[in-house]
């Protein structure tokens, strides 16, 4: 005699389906799926025109429900839900506040299938990962300079609305078919100052400087670190090792020391003090940072 088993109600880590409507948004194709997000091209139908949506969709502990919506699971995970949520609202709450050229922007976002959408222009291009991945260019100093000089540009912007991004990375750098970055991804941002002490929940080794790690305080200049590492992974197509690991036993060597016939003298210096593992050694703003690399 055979029991037949009830098909399960939940999918686990399944996308949405093309041509799925969300709101008045027809899904596309997946673009870009991440440990707490799903990102696809998707149709305006009131507008007509192709844009990204980023869905919530923390993969170890939310499931797929045959009509679409997300569901925590198991329920063990429920304050892990809730804390990712908070992050993405918050995400969305700051990118709706910045408009900038180099900085990602937020068009709409809501809430849908028990879980949150943000809605941001489609732009075509490659992150940096990719181009360090798959490619064997090395890039020359026309290059570091025109794409990080804009790249801080935006940076500035982040900072002069009172927030640090807390996750500049090769990945968070799209470079569009114009060749002009665009910073992603402030899910880790941070409102500075803060009377509250930082409790990091976003943390990438390689990037992210030592004062994330060891939760003391943060400054500017923490962003400054990650920049100078996306620089540092550019130009040796190497990651860099965490800042863990080089405050037992440091093996950076200074760029000064191994690329300095192929990079401006001052270009090298600024990534290399931005590399200090010491807050106060680094450049404190954007302002000093670009001051520094840009003369000659």
């Amino acid at each position: 005699m055979s029991i037949l088993k009830p098909k399960p109600t939940t999918i686990p880590a399944l996308p949405l389906r093309p041509d799925t409507m969300v709101e008045h948004y027809k899904i596309g194709k997946v673009i870009g799926v991440g440990g707490f997000s799903v990102v696809y091209s998707a149709l305006d139908t009131k507008t007509n025109a192709v844009v990204a949506i980023k869905e919530f969709y923390a993969t170890n502990c939310m499931r797929r429900a045959r009509d679409g919506s997300l569901h925590v699971f198991p329920k063990e995970q429920e304050h892990k839900y809730h804390i990712g949520l908070k992050r993405f609202f918050d995400e969305g709450l700051t990118l709706s506040q910045i408009d900038h050229p180099n900085i990602v922007n937020v068009s709409n976002f809501f809430r849908a299938n028990n879980t949150a959408y943000l809605v941001m222009r489609f732009e075509h291009g490659k992150d940096l990962r990719w181009f360090i991945k798959n490619t064997d260019y090395v890039p020359d100093e026309e290059f570091i300079l025109s794409v990080f000089s804009m790249v801080l540009a935006g940076l500035k912007e982040v900072h002069k609305n009172s927030f640090l991004h807390l996750d500049i990375k090769p990945s968070n750098i799209l470079l569009r078919a114009s060749g002009v970055p665009l910073i992603l991804d402030l899910g880790a941002a941070y409102k500075f100052p803060s009377s509250e002490r930082h409790k990091v929940h976003t943390l990438t080794h390689g990037y992210s400087a030592p004062e994330q790690h060891e939760k003391t305080d943060l400054s500017l200049c923490s962003d400054l670190y990650a920049i100078a590492m996306t620089m540092r992974a550019c130009i040796t197509h190497k990651s860099p090792p965490s800042a863990v690991k080089r405050s037992k036993k440091d093996t950076i060597r200074p760029l000064k020391e191994t690329h300095s016939r192929h990079y401006r003298k001052n270009l090298i210096l600024a990534i290399d003090r931005a590399s200090s593992l010491d807050q106060s050694q680094r450049p404190q703003s954007v302002d000093e940072f670009v001051e520094i690399m840009t003369t000659r």
